[in-house]
């Protein structure tokens, strides 16, 4: 099954980041290998579009009935450039919501370029390209047929570059940090976190856990129920309570 283009005639690419991925191709193509992709892509001679980290490739039906496999790589940014590019891009959290909405900020662009960022190629001379044919060293219209394929694509689908760029939109959203625990106020250490003695958290689901537990103020016979009468009369004379005495008589 052929990709058919919605652009019929006049330039391919509407969006602003559609139009700078087409000229910066462009430049890699010259105006013959150009002219002949835009009337092969439209002529529906690319058969499918696939893009992955780095990399867009596609069948391509050459005039003489034979499929031809291009590529276009778009490298994926190295470690430094991927955690810049992180930096920026969580500080606005509404980005993936529009990246996946066929919307990408031109201002986004702009403010990646101030630390030399782009999602998009920076000039042909990012842009490599290969192809089964033998027409060598190219680019084959092939290529170019497949280039104008992917314009159309990401003017619908911007979220592509950033595949190309081996990033996910998840990655695009700030992991939640671990909240810390909260010191424990003066009067909350015995009484599970209310500050007014009754022994109720006093309402904030971030509350810490209550203390631990304190055998100097558990109720012996209470605690006998639960590890029995023996232990429990270990544990009131080891810690020396008041209810030492309570619990040879209540348990023992």
């Amino acid at each position: 099954m052929s990709i058919r283009l919605l652009s019929r005639r006049g330039a391919i690419g509407k969006s602003w980041h559609a139009v700078a991925l087409r000229d910066a191709a462009e430049r890699l193509l010259g105006v013959g290998r150009a002219g002949s992709g835009k009337a092969d892509a439209r002529a529906g001679r690319v058969q499918w579009l696939d893009v992955t980290t780095g990399v867009a490739r596609g069948d391509v039906l050459d005039a003489d009935g034979e499929l031809y496999r291009a590529r276009l790589d778009l490298p994926a940014f190295p470690s430094d450039d991927r955690e810049e590019f992180l930096r920026i891009a969580r500080a606005r959290p509404e980005l993936p919501a529009r990246l996946a909405g066929g919307d990408y900020p031109e201002e986004f662009e702009r403010e990646l370029a101030g630390s030399e960022l782009s999602l998009l190629p920076r000039g042909a001379a990012e842009l490599s390209h290969d192809c089964s044919c033998l027409d060598w060293p190219g680019p084959c219209r092939h290529v170019a047929a497949l280039v104008y394929v992917l314009v159309e694509t990401v003017d619908d689908k911007p979220v592509h570059l950033l595949t190309l760029r081996g990033l996910t939109l998840e990655d695009l959203v700030a992991p939640r940090e671990a909240a810390s625990p909260r010191r424990a106020e003066p009067g909350e250490e015995h009484d599970g976190g209310a500050a007014d003695g009754s022994g109720e958290a006093n309402g904030d689901p971030s509350d810490p856990v209550p203390a631990p537990y304190d055998p100097t103020r558990t109720d012996p016979a209470l605690l006998a129920e639960v590890i029995g009468a023996d232990p429990a009369r270990i544990i009131a004379r080891f810690y020396g309570s008041a209810a030492a005495g309570d619990t040879q008589t209540d348990v023992g």
